[in-house]
């Protein structure tokens, strides 16, 4: 059993290393082989870990079907060993893969039990990234339901506040992006203002260049809803002004330059 269990191993490193660089469908072959073998032979956690790492595999070559069923024997098998972290961290993975095909209500309940888990375990960053994924299952589960547009709000306040305690600021900038795409889509605008400029405010810190012209558009066009013509001309050219100083294409320069001058006009 010893020699099996070396042998499971060695593919498992080697599945890891190939997950590591890139190369999924060769670490797939490794890990299923490595997976066979702790099965055999009853090493449940090491099992466990090539199970979450199969799914993680299929999911970054877009096979979804295929991750998902990793994921919930992984989710199983955590279970069995009563490893709260790895539950909830599945219970996560599996939320954001039933969104994704489009079975909300399963990916809710996954997303509650991966909640109450990382409240329990105190594991804040774990808990914001997953009220952050619910606030992405009410916002893409909109059209049926009329009472969601509130709940995707409050998740991803919570998501929001939970980041920012714990100064996960690229986290806390990504979600308060989408957030003001969901206020605008609610025509909150001074709110969406709120969540677009604190974003803004970030990525000048980084100096990231799309971000900021990305974001200073966004900004220009809730002003011009609000109907602030001259606040909206200042971001929409501000947002020129980034595009020369990061030497942009003259191309791309005079296609925002018509439309704000469409805008205005």
């Amino acid at each position: 059993m010893k020699e099996q269990e070396n042998t499971a191993k060695h593919y498992f490193m080697r599945g890891r290393q190939d997950f590591q660089k890139g190369n999924f469908q060769s670490c797939i072959k490794d890990l299923i082989y490595a997976q066979e073998i702790f099965s055999s032979i009853g090493n449940k956690e090491q099992s466990a870990e090539t199970l979450l790492l199969l799914g993680s595999a299929y999911y970054n070559v877009n096979q979804f079907s295929q991750a998902r069923q990793f994921y919930s024997l992984a989710f199983n098998r955590f279970q069995e060993l009563n490893h709260s972290p790895k539950v909830g961290e599945c219970a996560l993975l599996l939320g954001e893969i039933y969104r994704e095909e489009g079975d909300f209500k399963k990916g809710k309940q996954y997303l509650a039990q991966a909640i109450d888990i990382f409240t329990t375990l105190n594991n804040l960053e774990k808990l914001g990234d997953t009220w952050n994924e619910l606030a992405l299952t009410y916002q893409t589960d909109l059209i049926e339901y009329s009472a969601y547009p509130a709940r995707a709000v409050n998740a991803y306040r919570k998501a929001i506040t939970i980041y920012k305690k714990i100064k996960a600021f690229a986290k806390k900038a990504e979600v308060e992006q989408d957030f003001g795409h969901l206020l605008v889509s609610q025509t909150k605008y001074e709110e969406s203002l709120t969540a677009f400029r604190n974003a803004l405010d970030y990525y000048k810190k980084q100096n990231d260049k799309e971000q900021i012209i990305t974001l200073s558009i966004l900004v220009g066009r809730v002003f011009y809803e609000l109907d602030k013509k001259a606040k909206a001309k200042d971001y929409m050219f501000k947002a020129i002004d980034e595009m020369k100083r990061f030497q942009y294409s003259n191309e791309k320069i005079n296609q925002l330059k018509q439309t704000i001058l469409t805008m205005f006009n």
